[in-house]
């Protein structure tokens, strides 16, 4: 596919993966008419991935996508409106001047894979396994909330997004586990919808770092993703985990930033690193 095609079909597939939260979170909120898709699993984390709105119909004015986000989340701890650098320049111009603020100047790259990965061997003593039942889900949960501790994911909204075991397994999406003698130290999972899937949530505990099981488990995704049906993998990529996503061969083909909209009479407090 061409890039157009690829920045559509991984806007969509984003999309998709929020949907999927939405659909798994407890007392999670969605509007979704396929034009504009307004999310939220947290009632109190305020992040891009869980108070979030995603303008997919580029044709919809910018003052009404801000208007129904404001009403949608009224009640709610704050929201990030996402910015595709491809498609959304009008949409973001007009958040600031409503004043939202700008969330990050460089935001996060959108990176791309178009071909499959070897999957690597693990080292002695570590395991892959992918997660089909609820002990493993649990385990992904421990990884999850073990691996982004210092980081910007808090536990409360990371069981939210990870609460039951159709957010990690199903005919869309598979997640991996990594154990090292048995014990959970790494984890990634992949969502595909269509030409594209997509990767999220790759970690590894702390005393964990540094011996490759983050890489394993997501060439485990990527293979997975491609298993999918997938043409191209897709991730937005952290600060800590662009070299690595370099290095296995994805190419940044944009960036998301985020504008962020404060609760009905807060002042401005924004979500730490995302």
């Amino acid at each position: 596919m061409d890039r157009d095609e690829l920045l559509e079909a991984g806007d969509h597939n984003l999309a998709s993966t929020m949907r999927l939260y939405a659909a798994t979170a407890p007392g999670a909120r969605l509007e979704d008419d396929g034009r504009l898709l307004l999310f939220s699993t947290s009632t109190t984390w305020p992040s891009p991935y869980h108070n979030g709105a995603i303008r997919l119909d580029r044709s919809i004015p910018p003052d009404d996508v801000l208007a129904r986000t404001r009403a949608f989340f009224a009640d709610r701890p704050g929201y990030c409106v996402w910015i595709a650098d491809h498609a959304d320049a009008d949409l973001e111009r007009h958040a600031l001047g409503a004043g939202l603020a700008q969330v990050s100047a460089t935001g996060a790259p959108r990176m791309a894979l178009d071909h499959r990965l070897d999957p690597g061997v693990p080292a002695p003593g570590i395991t892959l396994d992918e997660v089909t039942d609820d002990d493993a889900r649990r385990d992904y949960l421990a990884v999850t909330v073990d691996a982004y501790a210092d980081s910007f994911l808090p536990p409360d909204a990371a069981e939210a997004q990870l609460a039951t075991l159709q957010a990690v397994c199903g005919p869309e999406v598979r997640a991996v586990v990594a154990r090292h003698g048995g014990r959970p130290v790494a984890a990634a999972m992949v969502v595909a919808s269509g030409a594209v899937a997509g990767i999220q949530l790759v970690g590894t505990i702390p005393d964990a770092r540094g011996r490759g099981l983050g890489e394993l488990c997501t060439r485990w995704a990527v293979g997975a993703g491609f298993d999918l049906g997938a043409a191209a993998i897709v991730l937005e990529a952290s600060e800590a985990g662009e070299p690595l996503y370099l290095r296995l061969g994805f190419v940044e083909v944009s960036r998301y930033r985020w504008c962020f909209g404060p609760p009905s009479g807060a002042g401005m407090h924004l979500p730490h690193g995302a």
